[in-house]
Order: structure tokens, then sequence, then C-alpha cells
């Protein structure tokens, strides 16, 4: 049968994740990807670090044992990986005693770790590029052209766009909701406090307050006029005006 006559098999999706990662690193991605992230790193300031750090703790070591000088060089590097690994578990060890199970960043092995928390395994951003590599392993697959594909992506980013709008004005409807309801409580309370207030002053100016009493009997005792002795002034006032 010539080639000719042959026709390609039917192109189809993958649906297996481990089948699809196992496409992934035949094809070369996976290497080029891990190539890239060292490249990132090899030019970053924490790489930096970790090399002063580890040019420090080889030049205590050789200070402590010269001799580790005159050993074959695979074995010098045997001696300082194995002290990088002894001294990051035991910081870790006294970190998690101390802090009753929470580690800190301690030791050389931490900058390497952290940097990878940061910048893989948390990064929305190496999330994407990892996504959109896969998706181009399963579109040459399908046989999906480029143009093809370049649509896809830009429907999709299209897509999340429109998502993380909706998520932003949800975020914003939640803050106004909370900010309201902490507004009608705050003039609820004042409310309250006024209210007691009035209540407080209307008792108050409710109040009855009673007449002072006269003792006459204590003032005629005490030597003022009787009243039959003020009519007769009154009536000596009266003949007089006449």
């Amino acid at each position: 049968m010539s080639n000719e006559n042959q026709k390609d098999p039917p192109a189809t999706k993958v649906t297996d994740p481990k089948q699809l990662t196992t496409i992934y690193k035949k094809n070369g991605t996976f290497d080029a990807k891990r190539k890239e992230l060292l490249s990132n790193f090899k030019q970053s300031e924490t790489c930096q670090n970790l090399l002063l750090k580890l040019q420090i703790m080889v030049e205590s070591k050789v200070k402590a044992d010269p001799s580790i000088l005159m050993k074959n060089k695979g074995k010098t590097a045997a001696l300082i990986q194995g002290e990088i690994v002894n001294q990051s578990n035991s910081k870790d060890n006294a970190t998690s005693t101390i802090h009753h199970g929470s580690k800190e960043d301690t030791g050389i092995l931490s900058i390497v770790d952290k940097d990878i928390q940061e910048n893989i395994i948390d990064s929305s951003q190496f999330h994407e590029s990892l996504k959109e590599e896969l998706m181009d392993v399963q579109r040459k697959l399908m046989g999906i052209s480029d143009d093809e594909f370049e649509t896809m992506k830009q429907e999709l980013r299209v897509k999340k766009e429109k998502q993380e709008q909706e998520e932003a004005i949800k975020r914003q409807v939640r803050l106004e909701k909370d900010k309201n309801e902490l507004d009608y409580r705050n003039n609820f309370r004042i409310k309250e406090m006024t209210n007691g207030r009035v209540h407080a002053n209307a008792a108050t100016a409710h109040r009855v307050h009673k007449v002072p009493r006269i003792n006459l009997k204590s003032k005629n005792a005490s030597g003022g006029d009787s009243p039959s002795e003020a009519k007769v002034e009154k009536k000596k006032v009266t003949k007089m005006m006449y």
C-alpha cells in the first residue's frame, strides 16, 4: 500500500491527565520549562543570597578542618551537602520545638524552598503559562491550527477577564453592604443614646414643684402683725387719702 493511500489517524482529545503529563514531558516542553525556571533563579537576588550563605558556610568548614581541601572534590562536595542538610534539619527541629510545630524559614535550604513556593507553587503567572503549554500539547494532538489556537486563547482570556470583573463587582457589593450595615448599627446606637437623654430630660421637666408653705402662726408668735391689726391699718390709710 502506498503512502498516498494511508490516512492519518483521527485526532482525539486526551482526557487522562497522566497521559497528557507524559506527553508534555516526552516532547521536551518540560525540560524547556525547567531550564527557564533555573535561568530565572540564577538571575534573581535570592540566588545571590544563597551563594553568599554557601560561601560563609564553606569558609567556616575549611577553617575548622583544613584537611578538607586535600580530599577528593566529590567527597568534599558530599560533605558540604551533608552539612547543609543536617544544618537545615537541626534548625527546623529546634524551631518546631520552640513554636509548637510552626516552622520558620531558616537555613540554606529554606531559601530555595521559599523561592519555589513563591515563584512556582503560589505563582498565578506560572500556573497560567503551564496551562497554556498543556493546551498547546492538547491542540497539536487534536490537529488544531495555530490560528484556531490563538482564537481559543483569546476567547479564554476574554472569559477570564469577564469573570474577574464579575468577582470584583461582587466584592464591591459585599463591601458596600457591610458598610451600610455598620452605618445602620452605629446610627441605631446613636438614636438609642439620644432617646435616653430625651426621656431623662422629659422626666425632669414634668416633675411637680410644690409651692412652699408659709407658717402664719409662727409669724404671729414671733411678734408679727395679726390679721385684725392689718385690717385696721388698711382702714386708717384709706381715711387719710380722703
